[in-house]
Formats: C-alpha cells, sequence, structure tokens
C-alpha cells in the first residue's frame, strides 16, 4: 500500500501499490526549510492514521540530516526524529534516512532543481564553500528498499541510504552548469558543511547490485546527467 503521491511514491507504487501487508509511507513534510507547525502536525496526524491500520511493514522515510549531532537542530530535523521515534516503536516500523533524491519531480524544493531552475532563469543564488551533499538516484533507493525489507538477516530497522561519497557543492554547481550549457550567478560564501554518513547495509546492496554508488563523483555526474542532460 502506497501512501503519497510523490517521488517516492511512484517510485515504489508499482511493487507496493496492492500489498496490503506493507505500507510504505510516502507523504508529508519534504523541505528541509520547513517552520510551520500546521505542516508538521499534519504529517504527525497523517503517520499515527496509518500506523494503525494492518501491516507487518511499515515504511517511513526520513533525513540523513538527523542524527547529525554536530549540526543544531532544526525544526525540521526535530520532527522528523519524533517521526521516526512513533514508527520504530511499532512491531515491523522501518526507517530509511535518505540524502539528496534526485529524479523527475516538479517540487522546486528539491536541492538539485532549485539549482538548476536559478542557472536556467539566471537567478543570483548562495551556495557554501567547502559544504558537501549526497546524491542518490530515486531509481536506485527504489531497488535498495525492497531488498533491505526482505533480507532476513537485517535487523537494522533504521537505515541510512546514501552514496558512500559526497559531491562538493561547488563541483554540483560546476556539473549542472555543463550539463545545462549555461553559467549560473552563483555567490560562494566560506563554510565548511562535512556530508559524511555510514551507510553500510545500503552500500552492501548497491554493490550486489552494481548500482555504483561507491563511485564518487562519477555517480554524481551519472546521475546529474541522467536527470538535466
Amino acid at each position: 500500500m502506497i501512501v503519497g503521491r510523490g517521488l517516492l511514491a511512484e517510485a515504489f507504487r508499482a511493487r507496493y501499490q496492492d500489498d496490503e501487508s506493507v505500507i510504505i509511507l510516502a507523504s508529508g513534510v519534504s523541505n528541509s526549510s520547513e517552520t510551520d507547525e500546521g505542516e508538521f502536525e499534519r504529517e504527525n496526524e497523517l503517520l499515527k492514521a496509518n500506523l494503525l491500520r494492518d501491516h507487518t511493514r511499515f515504511v517511513y522515510f526520513s533525513s540523513c540530516v538527523v542524527g547529525f549531532g554536530h549540526l543544531p537542530p532544526s525544526p525540521y530535523v526535530r520532527h522528523k526524529a519524533r517521526m521516526e521515534a512513533l514508527v520504530l516503536d511499532r512491531p515491523g516500523g522501518f526507517v530509511f534516512r535518505l540524502p539528496q533524491v534526485v529524479g523527475r519531480t516538479s517540487n522546486p524544493n528539491t536541492l538539485t532543481n532549485y539549482l538548476a531552475s536559478h542557472i536556467i532563469d539566471g537567478l543570483d543564488f548562495t551556495i557554501y564553500d567547502g559544504a558537501e551533499r549526497n546524491l542518490v538516484d530515486i531509481d536506485d533507493i527504489a531497488l535498495i528498499v525492497p531488498e533491505l525489507l526482505a533480507d532476513p538477516a537485517n535487523e537494522r530497522r533504521s537505515t541510512v541510504i546514501a552514496a558512500r561519497h559526497p559531491v562538493a557543492v561547488t563541483k554540483l554547481v560546476s556539473m549542472l552548469e555543463e550539463l545545462l550549457g549555461k553559467r549560473g550567478r552563483a555567490r560562494i560564501v566560506p563554510r565548511r558543511e562535512a556530508f559524511q554518513v555510514d551507510a553500510t547495509a545500503a552500500w552492501k546492496v548497491a554493490d550486489r547490485l552494481g548500482l555504483g554508488l561507491d563511485a564518487g563523483d562519477h555517480y554524481a555526474r551519472k546521475v546529474l546527467q541522467k536527470y538535466y542532460g
């Protein structure tokens, strides 16, 4: 069963839409800059209502930023942490923490859509020199999650899915500029934001499936080429 209509929901629809034993909650707050308590409460109520449904496995998508102790917790991060706790408190609850997911979506709040639109439209934007972000193709996530759910040896109900190596934001902008054939009007501000996560369980699956999550900038470039080239 799929709850939602966005990028994540559509990625899993074919596989789980008619499977009543699995609930994929792919709806709610996805904008990491969100501060509206009303939006947080709507997701809270949606999650609680669906947790009451009969299910063997319940899947919730969170953010890799949850658990980053060196970052001050934003309203979004605190909200996601509360939602994770509700899911993991129930038998069969699984949380998948995701980085920047890349796919075909009209959502302007995704990092790559934001950067691409600003480059195309010639709008000013700010990036941080020293900042890193982790990109993963939505199609790869759709392949990794079922493998982790089906593996009886996987006892981790909270799992990070991410590429093995992050990409510098300045390099990300350069890649998009090259693909789009246009220079962006980026203002570069010095600020280091390292992005290192442990996604060992997902990396093992990705290696077995030959997804290339260990290919560094080459993987990021391949993903950007797929959706913006």
